[in-house]
């Protein structure tokens, strides 16, 4: 039985002096020591490297490899967290104000230390069918998802309540969830991709979260966006947007050629820019090998996106939620497929395999 599932943030784990001693921390929540499973990585990352052997890809022009802004000195982490608490800040990425001659690191609000724990499924969404997450809302109270080919949206009005599953939504003809969707951070508005052309988004609306969407697709605010794939000769796929519905990113590929992740902004309720390629080269891909956006914390600061390359959901981090701050530390996190979090980032929603998986203490 397929079940879908919110995961929550363990106790934060403090540097170790030996790879000996990560490995046996790393695992410490009933897994072996030293384990190989690709589907259940550690989030573990010393000195800038990525676990589970990624590379942490573009670095700085200077001062070497970068670190993950603050991680080890938030000042807020869990009373469990051992010899964090206090703690100098790590590297010198993230916003900072001169302190006695000290910078002070605001930490991103994922933070790439945490050690998913035991799994739990979340309740009203599992069945036996084959199951895709799509978008899950910040603040968690509704998901959207495909069963079978169908789209659901699923709703409740607390994170302590049992989701209720509707009738699948009609899409108008043209449209589709297959290449991937998008939900507004309000829940009102749900952004797809054209089809079977995928050169167009578009998006579905409705007035208040307890009712379906419905009504033609509206691409008004997607006129740039969409001109500029008919110009170019682009596809479009995997749109995801940010918290504070001022950055949308999609994939922009030639077919089954080289591709990468696009990002357009905007003010207000005003119309989408022209896309451009985010943080230059990184997410660049050959041969039809994609990295398709699934998620973005809500401090703008952290993508977490799949690379078809690789078979890995990824995660990297960049110092501000500017479009122009560029993307560098990666994670790997295995199997976690079309990862989003809530925003608090103490809860990822992912699926794997037709099932989305739970890992908490």
């Amino acid at each position: 039985m397929n079940q879908f599932i919110a995961l929550s943030r363990p106790r934060l784990v403090p540097r170790v002096a030996s790879a000996a001693g990560l490995c046996l921390l790393a695992f410490a929540a009933s897994l072996p020591a030293c384990s190989s499973d690709p589907g259940r990585p550690s989030l573990i990352s010393v000195g800038g490297s990525p676990a589970d052997g990624g590379s942490s890809g573009s670095s700085p022009a200077e001062g070497g490899a970068r670190d993950f802004a603050g991680a080890g000195g938030d000042p807020t982490a869990d009373s469990g967290a051992t010899g964090e608490s206090g703690g100098a800040p790590v590297g010198g990425s993230g916003n900072s104000t001169a302190t006695g001659g000290s910078a002070a690191v605001v930490p991103a609000t994922c933070d790439p230390k945490v050690m998913w724990g035991a799994s739990a499924p979340v309740a009203g969404l599992s069945s036996a069918a084959s199951e895709t997450l799509l978008a899950v809302t910040p603040d968690e109270l509704d998901l959207a998802f495909l069963r079978e080919g169908a789209v659901y949206v699923a709703h409740r009005s607390t994170t302590g309540a049992t989701f209720t599953l509707g009738s699948p939504l009609v899409i108008p003809a043209g449209w589709t969830a297959a290449h991937g969707a998008a939900l507004s951070a309000d829940g009102k508005r749900l952004l797809l991709v054209s089809d079977p052309d995928q050169k167009m988004l578009g998006e579905l609306t409705r007035s208040n979260r307890s009712t379906a969407f419905s009504g033609p697709m509206d691409t008004s605010a997607f006129t740039a966006v969409n001109l500029d794939s008919i110009y170019t000769g682009k596809v479009y796929a995997s749109p995801t947007l940010s918290a504070d519905d001022d950055q949308l990113l999609f994939n922009s590929s030639f077919l089954e050629t080289d591709s990468t992740i696009v990002v357009s902004s905007r003010t207000g309720q005003s119309a989408w820019s022209t896309p451009k390629e985010l943080s230059a080269g990184t997410f660049d891909g050959s041969g039809g090998k994609r990295r398709l956006p699934t998620g973005m914390s809500a401090d703008g600061r952290t993508l977490f996106y799949f690379n078809e390359e690789s078979a890995q959901e990824e995660a990297r981090w960049r110092a501000t939620s500017s479009v122009e701050s560029p993307l560098y530390d990666m994670l790997s996190l295995g199997a976690r497929r079309g990862a989003a979090p809530n925003s608090a980032c103490n809860r990822l929603y992912s699926e794997s395999n037709s099932d989305v998986v739970v890992e908490k203490d």
